[in-house]
């Protein structure tokens, strides 16, 4: 049985597209640290969204945005007096987590695109 072809440079710009939209999101919570009320918020995970794009790919009837879109950040249970739930510490981490999905996307599409090259002896 084989397996269908994974098309790597479509899959990291998808991963790029939402480390981005993530580091915004995460930025966000940041610049409010202080902002009374303000409830940090997160992406979906990557995996759900790449799950959901895999099923509009299939033909599925799943109303999706093209985004992955902002959403209350359900993991973070410490409130402040003032009613802001950011933690700046939890926020950093999620930070260099996006920053090394970046990395490793940006590598993945560098290593390709180099293979290519080889192959097309454009190196």
């Amino acid at each position: 049985m084989n397996a269908p072809p994974i098309d790597v440079f479509a899959l990291a710009e998808k991963r790029l597209a939402w480390a981005g939209q993530r580091q915004s999101v995460l930025a966000q919570n940041i610049a409010n640290a202080n902002t009374p009320g303000y409830a940090a918020r997160d992406v979906k995970p990557f995996k759900d969204v790449l799950a959901a794009s895999a099923q509009r790919e299939a033909g599925g009837s799943t109303l999706a945005a093209t985004q992955p879109a902002a959403r209350p950040d359900r993991a973070n249970a410490a409130v402040s007096l003032d009613g802001n739930a950011v933690v700046l510490d939890e926020q950093l981490e999620r930070i260099a987590e996006t920053d090394a999905a970046h990395q490793l996307a940006m590598s993945l599409y560098k290593k390709y695109s180099s293979m290519f090259k080889t192959a097309l002896g454009r190196n």
